[in-house]
Parts: structure tokens; sequence; C-alpha cells
């Protein structure tokens, strides 16, 4: 007898009918039939009663549902399990990313390795930036990608991409047409930007403040979308990375920031007592290259 052969007598067991379980298995009725009349040839005693309302167990065949669906299991079990015979051992990985970062990385990239990797999983969620750094800190995750850093005496961080950071003119707005944008044009304007658990926000006062001014944040948003739209109602300026840029955007004007020390970039962080895996060092290798 076959595994093919013991999971079609369950299925006409649970559906008590031959036809019905000759439509979920796609195979024919006299197949079912040929294939009953075998495993009973091969016992040598009846397993089905059949009669006006479709078929059921009989004595032996209740026995030899109950045994089928033990070793059905337990080949299943022993599939799942195959790699650890091998050797190889299953592994999760728990991945941390910024609002942002996944589209600047590309997601393809992590499909990829999982493909090239099939006895690793990688777990995969986005929080904002510094919240993510709470959870790293709490072993949620084995390491994160971040745009930024504040414990730097517990993670350690390492720089993977930078971007440039572009500022963000509605149609609507006083500098749309201006040609040169310097610092001291943005000194007395009114802006949408990120809320405060992105790096980008307090990078963004930061140079703001070094050429001289506290910029008016207006309002704040977790989302680039909603940013756009706010900015665009409320003509207000804001300012995005790179990746994010729509050039076929006709209601914006996107510019390089006037002070080109201000960038969007992306670290690989985890915490200083990490130990990585094998595993975990060939994902972090994988996604840097």
């Amino acid at each position: 007898m076959t595994f093919r052969q013991m999971e079609l007598f369950i299925g006409v067991c649970e559906c008590k009918s031959i036809n019905k379980t000759s439509a979920i298995y796609h195979v024919s009725q006299q197949g079912i039939s040929k294939m009953i009349r075998e495993l009973e040839e091969e016992l040598g005693c009846k397993l089905l009663f059949r009669d006006s309302n479709g078929v059921s167990p009989t004595q032996y065949g209740a026995y030899f549902l109950d045994e089928c669906r033990i070793i059905l299991e337990r080949k299943s079990y022993m599939c799942s399990h195959i790699s650890e015979i091998k050797g190889t051992p299953q592994e999760t990985i728990f991945l941390g990313m910024a609002f942002g970062v996944v589209s600047a990385l590309s997601y393809k990239r992590i499909a990829d390795f999982e493909n090239t990797h099939p006895y690793v999983k990688v777990e995969y969620s986005d929080h904002t930036d510094f919240y993510l750094e709470r959870l790293l800190k709490k072993d949620e995750y084995d390491f994160c990608f971040t745009t930024g850093v504040l414990d730097e005496d517990r993670l350690l961080s390492e720089r993977l991409l930078k971007e440039k950071v572009y500022l963000c003119i509605p149609w609507t707005h006083a500098l749309y047409s201006k040609k040169n944008i310097q610092m001291k044009d943005l000194e007395c304007q009114r802006y949408a930007m990120f809320s405060t658990q992105f790096p980008i926000r307090h990078n963004f006062t930061t140079v703001c403040r070094n050429a001289g001014f506290d910029p008016v944040i207006d309002i704040s948003s977790s989302d680039f979308n909603s940013l756009r739209e706010i900015a665009l109602y409320k003509n207000l300026l804001f300012v995005v990375p790179e990746h994010t840029i729509r050039p076929d955007d006709s209601k914006l004007r996107y510019c390089e920031f006037p002070d080109d020390s201000f960038s969007w970039d992306v670290y690989f962080v985890k915490k200083k007592s990490k130990v990585l895996t094998e595993n975990m060092q060939a994902l972090y290798r994988y996604i840097k290259e």
C-alpha cells in the first residue's frame, strides 16, 4: 500500500462519498473504487459499507482509518524535520525595518535570500526608528535596519546606505519658481515634517539651527503620502529621501536640499552583546552587497 492510497481512503471516510472524494482529489471514481478493492485484497478484509446514504468504514475500516491518520501524521512530521536529519538547522531571523528602509534596500532581496537559504525564515516588520531601537534592546529583534541610533553605548551601528535629501515645494508655494534656493530662503517658511520618532526630523532641525534659525513645523506624520497631501493642502514645505521622489509629480518641485551635509542614512544595528548566527551574518552580508 502507498501513502496516496491512505490519503484517498481517509478522504472517502471523511466525505462519506466516493463521488465527493473524486472531485476533491481529482481522481476518477473508478480509480478510487479500484484503490479500495486493492487495499481490501491486500489486508484480507472488507473496509467499507456501501448503501444509499454513501459509504462508511467497517470495524476493520475504522481501525485502518486511525492507523492511516497516525502514519500520515508521522510522515508530515518527518518531512518537516528532514533538515534536522541532514544536519541543517531550521532558523527564524527576526528583522526590524524602519519605515521607508524596505523600499530603499528592496524587499526582493529578503525574498531572494529566503529562496537561496531554504532552511531560514525571515520574520520582518517595520516601525518608527526609535521604537525599533527600544524593541531591539528588549531582544524582540535579532537586528534592525534604521536611519539613526540614539543609544550608542548599547548598540552597534554600521552605515550601509547614504541618500540625498530633497526639499519638496508645492506648486502654489512662493519658492516653487525660485531658481537657486539657499538655507536663508528656508528661515521664514512653514513645514510639514516626519514625526519625532524619525531621525530625519531631528537631523532637519539640527541643520536649520546650524544655519541660525528654528524651523516652524506645523504638522507631523509618519507617512510620506500623508505629508505630501497635507503639504499640498496647506502650502507647506517638507523633505524626503531621494528614493521617494516622484519625477512625474506635477504638483511638487523636488530640489536637492541646500545643505548637502543633510542626508538620509540607513544603518545596520544590533545590540553590542548580540552574537549573530551564521545565517544572520549571511543575511547581513547579502543585503549589504
